[in-house]
């Protein structure tokens, strides 16, 4: 399988491909936020309360709060290193 690899550290996601990577996991952009990661932490923001433009902005800035690695096939998002999960997407 042929694959892009992406360096989200120093390219960061805008909101937009952050929205479609969301939706591939059936999720909201904020819950791609790490709250157990010292950038997000340093933030201030209420994880809770927090909106999709907000956490996009956040992850935009500092790439480092969000969960990492993102693997996707383009149909569906697996979200931190899980290997089982990443293999049934080869």
């Amino acid at each position: 399988m042929d694959y892009q690899y992406r360096n989200i550290l120093k390219e960061p996601p805008n909101i937009e491909e952050l929205e479609e990577l969301a939706s591939l996991g059936g999720m909201e952009v904020s819950e791609l936020l790490n709250p157990k990661s010292k950038a997000f932490k340093n933030t201030g923001a209420d994880l809770e309360k927090i909106t999709s433009q907000e956490a996009g902005n956040i992850i935009f800035e500092n790439s480092r709060a969000m969960h990492r690695p993102l693997f996707t096939d383009g149909k569906a998002l697996v979200v931190g290193f899980k290997p089982e999960e990443m293999e049934k997407l080869l």
